[in-house]
């Protein structure tokens, strides 16, 4: 969008009057043409434009203002009929509202500035205020913002932030779409747009996590992207685990013989780690000796995925070894036992 030509930001202030007038004229059954509110909002709409641009050094916009200007005097000339009227309105009132209305515009689009900077830094998009800013000021309709970067040597994210104009002017940030990269699996590429909603929103960590093929957990329930299916959109479709499925993740960590979990603090970060989908670096306990691994958290199978430093993925008794595995499957057998009323698919959804 950077490389189009300027926009005529006159033109398009123009076409959501227009685009108002419409609506209106669709919610009332009387003749909105003559109707003296209606066209007082509209001249003054047509001031503020007029006020706003007035500076513009595009020439499509100045042309755009001459053309505005000679409908604002047969705007005056319909409202106020009176010669001595029109230019005590012109002379000394508009000025005084119009600069009442740019200081108003000013702070509401000060306003949309920095509730859109604080969604992008909460999701975790950082330093964009500028970009923004500018791309605002353009005009357009929507506008997108590429961000990318390396979350290790091999993976790349890239991301590209869409946001749009709604009916009262102001910018929303709709969502953004991101591509995971991996340099050695370049037929493995995979995206998905995450809409923005209200609340608790997939941060760039979750997301990341998701395409890796992990899950997160979001309020109550685990989510997870189906890699091998996607709708007709291109999106992957989400596997959702609600609490009602019977994953409890807390249970799954006490079957295995983690140092962590000896520290109530070192805990209780693990758990949120795996919560936010990251693969963990943990310290097994195996015949008294310490060993490093790396785990996942597994709702679908309500349990967690081990894979030793070479990433590759292994079962729980190659971890740990016959004598500590004894161990393990008796309190996999009394976790069974406890869940025994639960049915695999309850709680468990699909979009």
């Amino acid at each position: 969008m950077n490389e189009q030509l300027p926009v005529n930001r006159v033109e398009m202030e123009l076409n959501q009057w227009r685009s108002r007038e419409e609506r209106f004229s669709k919610l009332f059954n009387f003749s909105l043409s003559n109707n003296r509110s209606l066209i007082k909002e509209k001249l003054h709409h047509y001031e503020r434009i007029g006020t706003k641009y007035k500076g513009s050094k595009n020439i499509e916009e100045r042309f755009a203002l001459k053309m505005l200007n000679q409908e604002k005097n047969k705007i005056l000339k319909q409202l106020y009929p009176n010669l001595l009227v029109r230019l005590i309105r012109k002379l000394i009132i508009a000025p005084l509202v119009d600069q009442i209305a740019v200081r108003k515009d000013a702070k509401e689009e000060e306003k949309n500035n920095q509730s859109l900077h604080h969604q992008v830094q909460r999701i975790g998009f950082r330093d964009l205020s500028n970009q923004i800013e500018h791309q605002i000021k353009q005009g357009h309709e929507q506008f997108t913002i590429p961000v990318s970067y390396y979350v290790n040597e091999k993976e790349r994210l890239n991301h590209e932030l869409s946001f749009s104009k709604d009916q009262s002017g102001r910018y929303q940030f709709e969502g953004y779409k991101t591509t995971l990269q991996n340099e050695s699996k370049p037929d493995e590429e995979r995206s998905q747009y995450f809409k923005v909603q209200q609340g608790n929103p997939i941060d760039t960590t979750q997301t990341y996590n998701l395409l890796a093929g992990r899950s997160i957990q979001k309020e109550k329930s685990w989510i997870q992207l189906d890699l091998n299916d996607k709708d007709a959109s291109g999106n992957h479709r989400i596997k959702e685990f609600h609490s009602g499925y019977g994953y409890d993740l807390e249970k799954a960590l006490q079957q295995l013989p983690l140092k962590e979990l000896s520290n109530k603090t070192k805990a209780d970060m693990l758990k949120e780690a795996l919560k936010q989908g990251n693969l963990q670096s943990v310290t097994l306990i195996k015949n008294g000796n310490e060993h490093r691994f790396y785990i996942e958290a597994n709702p679908q199978f309500k349990s967690v995925n081990i894979y030793d430093q070479h990433s590759r993925k292994i079962t729980i008794a190659t971890a740990l070894g016959n004598k500590t595995m004894e161990t393990v499957k008796q309190k996999q057998k009394d976790n069974e036992s406890q869940q025994h009323n639960h049915s695999k698919r309850s709680g468990m959804h699909i979009s």
